[in-house]
C-alpha cells in the first residue's frame, strides 16, 4: 500500500479500544473494545472475528482485556470499559466456536492480565500471580507474591518442538479439534516472567509440568527503580526489560540470568509501551509514549542463528551493527561517561511525523501503541486511541553515514502501509 503522507485516526465514533495482544507467534491479533472484540490476521491485516455483545439486564458489553490461546477458538477475556460485560474479578475463557463461556474464575481483586497457554492459565494481580492447570474445572498450582504490579506485567514463553500450528489458519479453522478435554502433548518448557518481591527485580519460573517439579524461581536483579516493561523471547531464553526511567532497555539469559545486552533509548525519561523480538530472536523492537519506534540488533545472544541460517555471504545484510557514539570509537587515554560508551537502536523512527490531529497539525497525544512483527524484517504497531493498524520495513538507509553522530547505521525505518481498524468494513 506504499502510504506515506499524514493521516488523520480513523472515525469510529462511539467504539473505544481497551486492550490490544498478538497470539503466541504473532501472525493475528485480537482487540477488544468497549462493545465487544475483534480478531484480525497481522499481515495481510484482515479481520477475521468481529464479536459485538449486546447489553442484557445485568450486564453491559465492554471487554478490557483480551488474550489469544494460538489460533484456536479459545480466549481469555475479562470485562471493562463503562459497561463492563463480565466483572473485572473474573476471567472468562471464551469458547468462540459456541459462542459462549466455557470456563470462569472468580477473584477477590481486578485481573490485571490474562496469559494463556495449552495447559496453563496466568492470572496477574496486583500483588500475586495465580497459575492454574488449563482444565474443566481449572486447578491452581501455584502463587507468587510481587511487589504491587499496577500495571498486570508478566510474559509467558512457551517452547516445543511437539506442537505445531498452521500459519494460514483462522482462529475457527482448527475449532472441530480442539476441546478441553482433547488429549494434549506436554511441550518442554514455559517460562513465565513478572516482577519480583523487591523494586527492580524480576522473578523467572518455568510453569511446565517438568518445572513444577523442580519448583526453582530465578530472580534478574534488571534495575533501580520499578520495571515498567518485560518481554520474554519465543524460546523462553532471553528477557528484555525497561524500568520507569525508560532511557535503558536490558537483555537477560534466563538459563543464568547474566546480563547480554545493555540498550539506551534516550537520555529524557520515557514510558516503555511495548517491545517485542524478531521471530528469529535477532531483533528487539521498543516503543515509548514519545511515539518513537526503536529497533536493536541482538544476535550474539541468539543460539538459533548461525552459518545454517544464512548464506555466509548474506549475513552483513541480516545483522546491521547497533549504533555507538563517536567517543566510543576513539581508543582515548582518559574514561568517557557512560552516555557515551551507550549501545543505540541501529534504526529509529517518530511516529508522529505520520499521524495529524483534526487541524492538520502533526499528532503528539500519547497513544498506547502495541508492537509485533510480520517476519523478521517488519515491524508492526496497533494504536489503540487513534485505531489504526501500520507497518514499518527495515531498509537500507538512502542517507549518507556520519561519524559525527549516532543517529546513522546505514538502515532506516521506512513506514510500507496502514490500515484503519473499522470493524465495520472487511
Amino acid at each position: 500500500m506504499n502510504i506515506t503522507k499524514p493521516m488523520t485516526p480513523g472515525k469510529l465514533p462511539g467504539l473505544q479500544f481497551l486492550d490490544v495482544s498478538f497470539n503466541q507467534d504473532q501472525g493475528c491479533f485480537a482487540v477488544a473494545h468497549d462493545q465487544g472484540f475483534l480478531v484480525y490476521n497481522t499481515n495481510p491485516i484482515d479481520l477475521r472475528v468481529r464479536r459485538f455483545f449486546a447489553p442484557s439486564s445485568g450486564s453491559g458489553s465492554g471487554i478490557g482485556q483480551i488474550s489469544m490461546l494460538h489460533r484456536t477458538n479459545y480466549l481469555a477475556l475479562v470485562g471493562g470499559g463503562k459497561s463492563p460485560r463480565f466483572p473485572s474479578n473474573k476471567v472468562i475463557i471464551w469458547d468462540d466456536l459456541k459462542r459462549k463461556s466455557s470456563l470462569s474464575l472468580n477473584f477477590m481483586s481486578p485481573v490485571l492480565k490474562v496469559l494463556l497457554s495449552r495447559i496453563r492459565i496466568v492470572v496477574v494481580l496486583r500483588n500475586q500471580v495465580l497459575v492454574y492447570e488449563f482444565a474443566a474445572p481449572p486447578k491452581r498450582i501455584a502463587a507468587y507474591e510481587t511487589i504491587d504490579n499496577d500495571h498486570g506485567l508478566a510474559d509467558l514463553s512457551v517452547y516445543s518442538t511437539l506442537v505445531h500450528l498452521p500459519s494460514s489458519a483462522s482462529i475457527s479453522s482448527m475449532s472441530s479439534s480442539e476441546s478441553l478435554s482433547s488429549p494434549r502433548e506436554y511441550p518442554k518448557g514455559q517460562i513465565l516472567a513478572f516482577p519480583g518481591r523487591t523494586i527492580g527485580q524480576i522473578q523467572l519460573v518455568d510453569v511446565s509440568p517438568e518445572g513444577q517439579e523442580k519448583n526453582s524461581i530465578s530472580i534478574i536483579k534488571a534495575h533501580k527503580s520499578r520495571i515498567r516493561c518485560i518481554t520474554l523471547n519465543s524460546t523462553g531464553t532471553l528477557i528484555a526489560s525497561a524500568s520507569e526511567t525508560g532511557t535503558i532497555i536490558r537483555v537477560h539469559s534466563t538459563h543464568t540470568t547474566a546480563l547480554l545486552y545493555e540498550f539506551r533509548r534516550g537520555i529524557n525519561r520515557a514510558v516503555i509501551t511495548s517491545m517485542s523480538f524478531s521471530p528469529n530472536e535477532s531483533k528487539l523492537a521498543v516503543l515509548s509514549d514519545k511515539n518513537t519506534l526503536h529497533v536493536y540488533n541482538l544476535i550474539q545472544s541468539n543460539a538459533k542463528l548461525g552459518a545454517d541460517s544464512y548464506p555466509e555471504e548474506d549475513l552483513s545484510s541480516h545483522f546491521p551493527s547497533n549504533r555507538q557514539h563517536m567517543l566510543n570509537k576513539l581508543n582515548l587515554p582518559f574514561p568517557i561517561p557512560n552516555y557515551f560508551q551507550s549501545t543505540w537502536s541501529f534504526c529509529s523512527i517518530n511516529t508522529n511525523h505520520f499521524h495529524t490531529d483534526a487541524n492538520g497539525n502533526e499528532d503528539r497525544a500519547v497513544d498506547n501503541g502495541v508492537i509485533g512483527w510480520s517476519g523478521n524484517n517488519s515491524v508492526i504497531i496497533v494504536w489503540k486511541t487513534k485505531r489504526i493498524w501500520e507497518k514499518y520495513d527495515i531498509v537500507e538507509s538512502s542517507k549518507h553515514r556520519t561519524e559525527e553522530s549516532p543517529s546513522t547505521s546505514g538502515y532506516e525505518l521506512a513506514r510500507y502501509s496502514w490500515k484503519s481498524l473499522d470493524p465495520q468494513s472487511g
